[in-house]
């Protein structure tokens, strides 16, 4: 399981709770059969087991819960949504800009699949999305130019449209960087994976070890 995947598990969990007092509002959500994200595992402190989170909806404030349990008692996984299944659902202006943005991508570039709020409204039917929300994107990517072509075509859709995407470029071994991040040049990028965060060159994203 990797970072922003989706996971599934029973009410009666034996999960630990990070969040101080959050436990009833954790089994309530678990009871509703609402999924819990995947988030960046510290190894030191985690061990070998995963960091859960959720972002609950404007209604609550957005506040963030976590958790931390082992793997054997997840119930069931899936990635995030692909941004085709998100947007069906979608009012205006979202829904009439994004078929743009997917029938002009640069090849090979599969479906964008979504995290965040928008992800979020869509797995869970409540309110998330407010009128300065981002749409975040998470893209595979298989090389640097792959990469620029795909972020500047990004950069000219938010031109045209006047809308804003946030988001990560996953490269292989799982190495993730913010596309506004790439897209700006720097000679060091924040790379985030699985269980580690670190600062990395531009040639090392595709070469480099995964950092331990």
């Amino acid at each position: 399981m990797r970072r922003h995947d989706l996971v599934w598990l029973a009410p009666q969990a034996p999960w630990q709770v990070l969040t101080p007092g959050a436990d009833a509002r954790l089994r309530a959500w678990a009871e509703a059969r609402l999924p819990f994200v995947v988030a960046r595992r510290d190894p030191v402190t985690d061990g070998d087991q995963l960091r859960l989170g959720v972002p609950l909806p404007l209604a609550e404030r957005r506040q963030r819960l976590s958790l931390r349990i082992e793997r054997t008692h997840v119930q069931r996984t899936a990635p995030p949504p692909l941004l085709p299944e998100v947007a069906e659902a979608l009012a205006a202006p979202w829904r009439d800009a994004l078929p743009p943005l997917l029938a002009d991508l640069p090849e090979p570039t599969p479906p964008p699949r979504v995290f965040g709020s928008f992800a979020w409204q869509s797995l869970t039917g409540l309110p998330y999305l407010h009128a300065g929300s981002d749409l975040d994107l998470l893209w595979q990517i298989t090389e640097h130019t792959h990469a620029a072509a795909l972020t500047e075509r990004m950069r000219r859709w938010e031109r045209e449209h006047g809308l804003r995407i946030d988001g990560e470029l996953r490269f292989p071994g799982g190495r993730c960087v913010s596309w506004r991040e790439y897209a700006g040049g720097a000679a060091r990028l924040l790379v985030k994976s699985d269980d580690a965060c670190w600062l990395s060159t531009r040639d090392a994203l595709l070469t480099q070890p995964v950092a331990a």
